[in-house]
């Protein structure tokens, strides 16, 4: 019996993912019992024949059907016994799910189903999930975010390859996508060959999924227009994902200098971020954010345009991102973060400063020299780095040291008429909460001289009557 046309195509994409060898690897197959993933199944339980593969078919429901998805359930249930491939069932409460993420109805029904599939490759040992995704699915997902403004990276929709991650990071799983290259009428016909009748899902009429809009009552505007307009949104997104691999390998050669794990999420280096090219800096926000969110395609351009402006601004700035993620600025750092930032660094304890040489800090090192008076720096010579401040020896006097601040600190900045306390002072120049206690403090007897950063004391200032000022260098360790 000749085999049939779709098996070499399914076969072909195994083999790229790297599931035909060594053989004997496990895939999991997400079966919802539709045409889609019915034939997915039959198709890879010819192929595990073939190349010693071992299936487990496992099938969410996700509760929002009552008694049809229980007979959903049931039909998957006989076709893998038929089958001889073991199978894993779950119910999930997906409305309580969608309460506890904040999430749209569809987004948290994604997020179980595939939170259920990495639990179910973890037991079985599966090295991929397999889906019945198909190219109409890709044309649907392509013109979706292209509506929602995803920019490029969600112009490529879905890869034959790739990974999903679990919003708080703890699962992750690869996913394989063996039919998107092949249209829904073929998977419709594959099962009518085989005398399979699927089931179908009455959730697919409800127009008020997004999606189902679109595949009902947009693409056939649209084919108006085009009739091939699946194909022209499938080539779209081939080009997008070939020019990707470019921008992404820039991603990939930037990433290590700039990116690092943080206690809530990620922090970018901001002075090496701010260096790239406006594109890799685009695509740089996404990979920061698919690393924690799972992938990036639901970030739209606005919310990229606005990290990339905040992260040319000051500090102490945020913005929502969703999926409970929010982009925060600080000095130095740029903060993707799942929740409120813990403090960031060691405590800084007292630690005394020379009057001219270096000493070191937690996460600093300090240099400090006299200039005479043919050295005084310009009276506005403060600012031009953040991180360099000339002050006036005399006023200082002898004994400096740098802290961090304690309660009931006072502070007189530069250029204002009078004292205020430091927390105000902070909050004013949005310095994040969780980096003051880290905010390094130089002090003399007089009282706090310059947070460091930030602003110098007024009475510190180089002044005409300055005769002697201390340069003083904090360069990060």
């Amino acid at each position: 019996m000749p085999q049939h046309p779709l098996l070499p195509r399914v076969e072909s994409t195994l083999a790229a993912a790297g599931l035909l060898h060594p053989p004997g690897q496990a895939i999991v197959v997400a079966v919802s019992g539709g045409p889609d993933s019915l034939a997915l199944l039959h198709l890879l339980h010819e192929l595990a024949q073939q190349h010693a593969l071992r299936l487990h078919a496992a099938h969410l429901d996700h509760g929002l059907r009552g008694g049809e998805g229980e007979d959903d359930a049931r039909f998957v249930a006989e076709v893998c016994n038929r089958l001889g491939v073991p199978l894993s069932l779950q119910r999930a409460d997906v409305p309580a799910l969608r309460a506890e993420l904040k999430l749209s109805l569809e987004a948290a029904a994604r997020e179980a189903r595939y939170t259920f599939l990495a639990q179910v490759a973890h037991q079985t040992g599966a090295s991929a999930v397999a889906t019945g995704h198909t190219a109409d699915d890709q044309a649907e997902t392509v013109l979706l975010h292209l509506l929602r403004g995803a920019g490029l990276r969600g112009l490529r929709g879905m890869l034959p390859l790739s990974r999903w991650r679990s919003r708080d990071g703890r699962q992750q799983v690869a996913l394989v996508r063996p039919l998107l290259e092949v249209a829904r009428q073929e998977t419709e016909a594959y099962c009518a060959g085989l005398g399979l009748a699927p089931r179908r899902d009455s959730s697919n009429a409800e127009e008020r999924f997004a999606r189902n809009r679109l595949r009902r009552t947009v693409m056939p505007m649209l084919r108006k227009l085009n009739p091939e307009v699946g194909e022209s949104l499938r080539r779209l997104a081939d080009s997008a994902a070939r020019d990707l691999v470019y921008l992404e390998s820039g991603v990939a050669g930037a990433w290590p200098r700039i990116a690092s794990p943080a206690s809530s999420g990620l922090r970018l280096q901001r002075d090496a971020f701010l260096a790239l090219h406006p594109s890799l800096q685009a695509h740089l926000l996404q990979r920061a954010y698919a690393e924690l969110a799972g992938e990036a395609a639901d970030l739209t351009f606005g919310q990229v345009e606005a990290m990339v402006r905040l992260a040319a601004g000051g500090a102490g700035r945020a913005v929502s991102l969703g999926h409970g993620l929010r982009f925060i600025t600080s000095y130095g750092w740029l903060f993707l973060s799942r929740g409120p930032l813990a403090p960031t660094g060691p405590a800084l304890k007292a630690v005394a400063v020379p009057m001219s040489g270096e000493v070191s800090i937690p996460g600093w090192r300090i240099g400090c020299r006299l200039l005479g008076p043919g050295e005084l720096p310009p009276r506005a010579s403060w600012g031009r780095d953040p991180c360099q401040a000339h002050l006036d020896a005399q006023a200082l006097g002898e004994a400096l040291a740098v802290r961090a601040r304690l309660p009931g600190d006072r502070f007189h900045p530069l250029g204002m008429p009078g004292v205020k306390k430091l927390k105000e002072f902070m909050i004013d120049a949005r310095i994040p909460q969780h980096e003051r206690d880290g905010t390094p403090l130089l002090v003399s007897e007089k009282g706090i001289a310059w947070v460091v950063g930030c602003r110098i004391a007024h009475w510190a200032r180089v002044t005409p009557e300055t005769r002697q000022a201390l340069e003083v260098t904090f360069a990060r360790e």
